[in-house]
């Protein structure tokens, strides 16, 4: 049997229009063959969720989102999400919307719960929960560095401000002067550092000599220092050492009081004695000068 041209077109149309409708269910992430249950989950926002949003658990496509209204007599948001039915987690389970990059894509990942007295069902309401993204978490990092910033702002104005009323016109010639003065100085030093390095650059030789001689009479003071020991000076120290000793020790003995000399030198009563002795020793000498007879009998013939 042949069939007709209408007959092979129509046919053409069905299967275009089947896998058309196949196709547009896959990339939204749903299979007419697979049963599922359609659930739903409201937020006062959104954020942008579009229609074929993702539906994951734990990262893992279960169903897609298949409609946004607005809640009856409310302005809240009533999304409608498509999950595969072989799932049995709680009706308790939170439906949170989430970015899942960068760029800013949406998605409603589903943190189950599992309970067996409450599976969720068609028709069941999920709780819901919108985590902050990317953006809101770098907003809420930089809104306290922003105040901190402007605080900072206000505060230099305020010194700068403060600043420029102390430093008037004439505070600020003094500094300008102070400056120049600054600036002078260190001209002054910079040419004096020129002048002592052209002064040792042209007194490089004398230098240099009067080093060497110095050179030279340290080497001649260590000969001389060599021959001088050479000669026995070290014998002799050693000798006067003794002798110093000596002297010392017969000076010690001097001063003692158990000498002689030392009571003459030291007790007033020895010096008295001895003196009074001189004296009537020079008394006796002048008395026998000046009458000899006195003490001295002598006669020719002889003794009377």
């Amino acid at each position: 049997m042949r069939l007709s041209k209408e007959i092979k077109a129509a046919f053409f149309v069905l299967s275009t229009i089947l896998l058309f409708i196949f196709g547009f269910n896959f990339l939204k992430g749903s299979s007419l063959l697979d049963k599922q249950k359609t659930i739903y989950a409201v937020y006062d926002e959104v954020d942008g969720l579009l229609v074929g949003a993702n539906v994951m658990i734990n990262g893992l496509s279960i169903g897609n989102v298949t409609e946004l209204d607005f809640l009856a007599n409310s302005t809240k948001i009533l999304v409608t999400l498509k999950v595969k039915d072989k799932l049995n987690f709680s009706s308790k389970s939170t439906a949170s919307i989430y970015e899942t990059g960068v760029l800013g894509g949406l998605a409603i990942s589903i943190d189950p719960i599992f309970e067996r007295e409450s599976i969720v069902k068609t028709g069941d309401t999920l709780n819901s929960s919108v985590r902050p993204g990317l953006t809101e978490l770098i907003n809420r990092q930089i809104e306290p560095l922003s105040r901190q910033l402007q605080s900072t702002i206000t505060s230099v104005d305020s010194i700068f401000t403060g600043a420029s009323n102390v430093l008037n016109r004439q505070t600020q010639e003094e500094i300008k002067e102070s400056i120049n003065v600054l600036t002078s100085a260190i001209k002054a030093i910079n040419n004096s550092s020129i002048i002592i390095e052209k002064t040792l650059t042209d007194k490089n030789t004398q230098i240099n000599n009067t080093i060497d001689n110095f050179e030279k009479i340290s080497s001649s003071l260590s000969e001389v220092s060599d021959e001088l020991n050479s000669f026995g000076l070290s014998d002799l120290l050693t000798n006067l050492e003794v002798s110093v000793d000596g002297i010392s020790s017969i000076v010690n003995k001097l001063e003692s009081d158990n000498s002689t000399i030392g009571k003459l030198i030291n007790e007033d009563e020895v010096y008295n004695n001895l003196n009074s002795s001189i004296e009537s020793l020079n008394s006796l000498i002048i008395d026998i000068k000046s009458n000899p007879k006195k003490y001295v009998h002598f006669s020719v013939f002889g003794r009377k």
